[in-house]
């Protein structure tokens, strides 16, 4: 976390105001290194420095005013003058030294901006893994394999709960409709209010698919003149947009698990595409595979899989077709490397 993040997070601790997330990040600071926990306890000397001065003023401001009192006989309406003026120069006196220790340790961006800091988390999902989390308004967020979600932490304060995409997520949106729920990605904003939906949006997908299962989705275009909406779906909606073509494509499916089935570690199939099946293979086990023989595009799949390693999802897809396929290893690359493997894919009569 930068810097100014992790002073904005000290400060609300000191006031009591610290969220419960924000609380987990701080506590993962001060264990991160001896040198961070000596710098707190120098902010949490300051703090305490700075309540005895605010206790020491208030009793040196009310003694002043007793002996000022017996002195001089003022009338009543000046002796109340006197007692909040005291009252506002102790007030200033502490405002004045808060405001000079706290720029010193920690500058003056930090004590003007505190309200306007935004702390960001990011989670990635490892190729062959799916993430679930959950996101501070209780929104379900699930991650699949290489994918990854930027999020505040709070979206206290924020007009609307903005996060970004990429690759593959299923998102239970908590509902609420005065802070839209918008995901971020480099192809269309999926903007919602309280839903259920699936995002497939890889940076290296020339498209982007929306799924809802259940609610209302729009989609938002960045255009001249801002976003605008482009299309609304309705449940069982399944939207697919080309990016070199800006075209939008919609179809209805009842079999969204299809879709949604690998938040629970299954990977299906109906009668899809070979380039369909290929897209989700190379993702979920990070491989690249290859069409040696065009007349292979021909062929249409339906299968599921649970928890299959990669050379039992490539025999039984050969064992149900004619396809063939060899497991190569890139020229840079060797049996001990952790990168992508190469699957080639042929006809068996080749």
């Amino acid at each position: 976390m930068k810097k100014k993040e992790i002073q904005r997070l000290i400060a609300k601790s000191f006031d009591g105001t610290l969220t419960a997330s924000e609380k987990v990040f701080l506590d993962g600071w001060l264990l991160d290194s001896i040198e961070n926990e000596k710098k707190y306890e120098e902010y949490t000397e300051l703090w305490k420095k700075t309540e005895s001065l605010a206790l020491i003023e208030a009793i040196n401001v009310e003694s002043s005013l007793v002996a000022t009192k017996k002195r001089i006989n003022k009338n009543r309406t000046q002796r109340k003058v006197l007692f909040y003026a005291g009252r506002l120069a102790a007030v200033l006196i502490l405002a004045i030294f808060l405001s000079f220790t706290l720029n010193y340790f920690v500058g003056d961006d930090v004590v003007g901006s505190a309200e306007k800091e935004i702390v960001y988390q990011e989670v990635r999902a490892a190729y062959g893994t799916k993430t679930k989390f959950v996101l501070n308004d209780s929104t379900v967020v699930w991650l699949n394999s290489g994918s990854t979600l930027r999020f505040p932490i709070s979206f206290e304060g924020m007009d609307e709960r903005k996060v970004a995409l990429e690759g593959e997520a299923y998102f239970e949106v908590t509902k609420n409709v005065n802070k839209p729920f918008i995901v971020d990605t480099k192809k269309l904003d999926v903007k919602v209010y309280g839903t259920s939906f699936n995002v497939n949006a890889y940076d290296d997908y020339n498209s982007l698919l929306v799924v809802l299962v259940e609610g209302k989705v729009s989609l938002l275009q960045d255009g001249n003149d801002g976003q605008k909406e482009v299309m609304v779906l309705r449940p069982n909606d399944v939207v697919s947009y080309d990016v070199d073509s800006e075209i939008l494509r919609r179809s209805r499916d009842s079999r969204l698990e299809k879709y949604t089935a690998w938040k629970e570690g299954s990977i299906l199939f109906y009668n899809d595409p070979i380039d369909a099946v290929i897209k989700r293979l190379e993702k979920w086990y990070n491989i690249e595979i290859q069409i040696e023989d065009a007349a292979l595009k021909e062929y249409r799949f339906t299968a599921t899989f649970n928890n299959e390693s990669l050379e039992q999802v490539l025999e039984l897809l050969s064992l149900s077709s004619a396809m063939d396929y060899e497991i190569v290893m890139s020229e840079n690359q060797s049996n001990d490397d952790s990168g992508k493997r190469k699957i080639l894919l042929r006809t068996k009569n080749n």
